[in-house]
């Protein structure tokens, strides 16, 4: 009996520690959600509960008041989709040389994008900057959507590792029936690799989306202005409305928690299966 008892929650801790760390880090979001509702007489008060009495939507018609949310909203957009467009365009030709075809020289490329992984951005932040001022690009959105089409070390190998789980066989048996790697490319490895490009999808978008250092770098007009420039511009001119920075922020984070939630199965499947092979 002891045996069984001791079975059983074995199994159910694993479950409870899970839990225990979700409550934990849904706890702020929580909060912020209940003061974006809250007035800021009682955003502090210490005896209210964690539900609103009374709901305060006119923190949100405030926000969409004093700043242009949909313009801020529409950048971001434009920024994200461009670098998911670029990172689909280039990843998949980088990640596929490095992992299916053989070349002098192969090991050595990978090992320089390895390596480029563990310099801070901080390191290259004025070089790139200096080097964009030349091109007359500052003050554009071109300097944060034309890296992408080059390719971003990170994605590459995460996609490289998953077309390394893609058999060979499948290859020479194209090659076999004359295909050439072009070919190959198009309808076998992409079809094979749509978890690996779905996670790629959703880590660029997701980055991007909230990306606070590219666009306060570059763009420097208040029209080219991302939501989280956005965010931080409000934040400077309203410092004491709380309830209006807590409902700014909600609306900020809503598009990239609906994508999380919508797409994270495509994520965990893209992650899962991207370490199998090395």
């Amino acid at each position: 009996m002891l045996k069984k008892s001791a079975a059983g929650f074995s199994r159910l801790f694993p479950t409870i520690l899970v839990l225990l760390a979700a409550v934990i880090f849904l706890f702020p979001l929580l909060i912020m959600l209940s003061s974006a509702f809250q007035t800021n007489e009682r955003i502090f008060d210490s005896s209210r509960g964690l539900w609103p009495e009374h709901f305060a939507f006119e923190n949100f018609r405030k926000v969409f008041a004093q700043i242009p949310y949909w313009r801020y909203f529409a950048n971001t957009i434009w920024v994200s989709g461009m670098n998911v467009l670029g990172t689909l365009f280039s990843t998949p030709l980088v990640a596929f040389s490095l992992s299916k075809i053989r070349w002098r020289g192969r090991e050595l490329f990978f090992g320089i994008i390895l390596s480029s992984m563990m310099i801070p951005y901080t390191v290259t932040m004025v070089p790139l900057y200096r080097l964009w001022t030349l091109l007359h690009l500052t003050g554009s959105f071109w300097p944060l959507i034309i890296p992408a089409f080059c390719g971003y070390p990170f994605y590459i190998v995460l996609l490289r590792q998953f077309m390394l789980t893609i058999p060979d066989e499948l290859m020479e048996a194209a090659e076999i029936d004359g295909a050439g790697r072009l070919r190959i490319f198009r309808s076998v490895i992409l079809p094979l690799s749509r978890p690996g490009l779905a996670t790629i999808t959703i880590f660029s978008f997701m980055y991007t989306f909230s990306d606070f250092m590219g666009p306060l770098l570059y763009a420097n007009r208040s029209d080219h202005y991302t939501l989280s420039l956005g965010l931080y511009s409000y934040m400077n001119e309203h410092t004491v409305d709380w309830a209006g920075m807590m409902a700014a922020t909600a609306l900020f984070m809503l598009p990239i928690l609906l994508v999380f939630l919508f797409c994270q199965r495509y994520l965990m499947d893209g992650i899962s299966t991207s370490g199998l092979k090395g």
